[in-house]
């Protein structure tokens, strides 16, 4: 009889101890969430959102050239995205 009360002891101990090591191998672990990359060369969709003096803004800071004040937006997009040199950062207004 005590044969059984020294195994069933030890049973409880080894099941205790799986259980125990079992939720430490099972805990969660939260994801790194991935920095917002920094653009480089903003989209057409980024420059069209922008008002026509926002963009003039923008291609004297980066000192893009040969973007015309006189041009259409469209025309000042365009010109932004063809003269922007890679080395400028846009950063959404």
């Amino acid at each position: 009889m005590e044969a059984y009360v020294v195994i069933g002891i030890i049973v409880a101990i080894v099941i205790v101890k799986f259980v125990m090591d079992g939720n430490k191998k099972t805990s969660v672990k939260s994801k790194s969430v991935p920095s917002k990359p920094v653009q480089k060369k903003p989209t057409t969709a980024q420059l069209k959102k922008l008002t026509k003096n926002q963009l003039l803004d923008i291609a004297d800071k980066n000192n893009i050239t040969g973007v015309t004040k006189s041009g259409a937006k469209a025309v000042v997009v365009s010109q932004i995205r063809d003269n922007w040199s890679e080395g400028d950062e846009f950063e959404e207004e």
